[in-house]
């Protein structure tokens, strides 16, 4: 075997087998680099995993510890949600209810209000009636007191007349 050594250092190809060497030792190396970084990821992995599990463990400790004092907390506070849907559905019936009376009451206002304007119309449509009669009326009277007037004029304008003389053919006593 020293003979294929020597040969092989005095050869030709003697270069690039020392570079075929160093290759490799580098290559060697830096496997041996990667391996101890795997190496140490893992055993750096397995003590992370390992501060979990107890981690975990002492969680699930005080979980199943506090867990019977949850329990009273999650009932009221379903129940306290289960009052405030219910009060929820309540303050929507209700507030249908008012929006429905609402509009009850303002369509009969609008119809109150529409009976009253025909009623307003129609007093008025009397009251002008009653405004021409009233008119016509004193019209009349007026020119009834205007012809009594004038009637009176005339007569004092007439002659008296005089008071008759006793019939000198009636006896008197």
């Amino acid at each position: 075997m020293t003979g294929i050594i020597a040969w092989l250092q005095t050869s030709e190809i003697a270069g690039p087998l020392e570079q075929l060497v160093r290759v490799q030792t580098v290559t060697a190396v830096g496997i041996a680099i990667l391996s101890l970084i795997g190496i140490a990821i893992g055993v750096m992995a397995l003590v992370l995993l390992r501060i979990l599990w107890r981690t975990l463990r002492k969680l699930e400790a005080q979980v199943e510890q506090l867990a019977p004092k949850a329990e009273p907390l999650l009932e009221n506070v379903t129940k306290v949600a289960e009052d405030a849907a219910e009060l929820s559905r309540a303050v929507r019936d209700e507030t249908g209810r008012l929006r429905e009376t609402i509009g009850e009451v303002n369509d009969q206002l609008r119809a109150a209000a529409k009976t009253g304007e025909a009623r307003l119309r129609q007093f008025g449509a009397v009251l002008q009636v009653v405004q021409e009669e009233i008119e016509d009326l004193m019209l009349d009277v007026a020119s009834t007191a205007r012809g009594v007037h004038t009637t009176a004029v005339e007569l004092g304008r007439r002659r008296p007349v005089r008071p008759m003389e006793p019939d000198q053919g009636e006896e008197s006593d």
